[in-house]
């Protein structure tokens, strides 16, 4: 198995556009900062309503490009039948987590309507555990990554942490746009669907517009854990965006 450098961020999302949808504000963001950033999608997305796999892979790699990514893979899984007991699937993800030995994982909430966002979640969940087990047959040396934090899909959530976005908005809404074949609705033979409505990135912009306003900026992108957030430093804590007094959260 060929291993790459270490990454500092990596996204998981079942599909080819879901973690540009979710936290791909946060993945250019961290980008734009010098971090190593990176997407897994699961499948291919070749259930889709709209769009071929290969169309999908091609709006995918645009996409990376634009978020500034240092990569983009596919872990081949079946669109439509993820499941986090299959232990063939299971131990590719494990793969991948230690082909790319992520410091901190992002993947699905686990409460969505989507049911392979939610084997998603579950699959991300094992894997990473499973990953650092010396013991368990999978190709690489044991890895864990340090940390796993969640982001929404369809359904939110009261977030651990919002990430000040705002800067990195314009590369984020590019970044959708690039998935032509699931968000433009005038693309010929281009069937009706929630994604390709015509209102659903003022729908984005509204949420991430709520989320931000929970720490006083434009734009925010919530992400939540079951796991604390350790800090040797408080400059990043004293540093960061807080509500406005007076506003509705705040």
């Amino acid at each position: 198995m060929t291993t790459t450098a270490p990454l500092d961020l990596l996204a998981i999302g079942a599909h080819p556009d879901d973690a540009d949808i979710s936290c791909g504000g946060t993945l250019a963001l961290a980008a734009s900062q010098g971090f190593a950033v990176g997407i897994l999608d699961l499948t291919r997305g070749e259930m889709g309503t709209n769009g071929t796999p290969e169309v999908r892979d091609r709006e995918a790699t645009e996409a990376a490009r634009i978020l500034g990514l240092t990569g983009r893979w596919n872990a081949g899984l079946p669109d439509g039948g993820i499941n986090a007991m299959d232990s063939a699937q299971e131990r590719a993800v494990v793969t991948w987590i230690r082909r790319l030995r992520p410091a901190v994982l992002l993947s699905h909430f686990p409460k969505d309507r989507h049911p392979d966002h939610i084997q998603a979640s579950l699959i991300v969940e094992r894997a990473w555990y499973l990953a650092g087990l010396i013991q368990y047959a999978a190709e690489g040396p044991a890895f864990r990554p340090k940390g796993r934090w969640y982001f929404a899909s369809r359904i939110g959530f009261h977030p651990s942490v919002v990430v000040d976005v705002t800067s990195v908005w314009d590369a984020k809404k590019a970044a959708i746009l690039a998935h032509q074949s699931q968000v433009v609705r005038n693309a010929a033979n281009s069937r009706v669907t929630a994604l390709n409505d015509p209102e659903f990135l003022i729908r984005l912009e509204s949420r991430l517009r709520h989320f931000g306003s929970m720490i006083g900026v434009k734009y925010g992108e919530p992400f939540v854990s079951d796991m604390p957030l350790g800090v040797d430093s408080l400059a990043a804590i004293l540093g960061s965006p807080k509500p406005v007094p007076g506003a509705f959260t705040g």
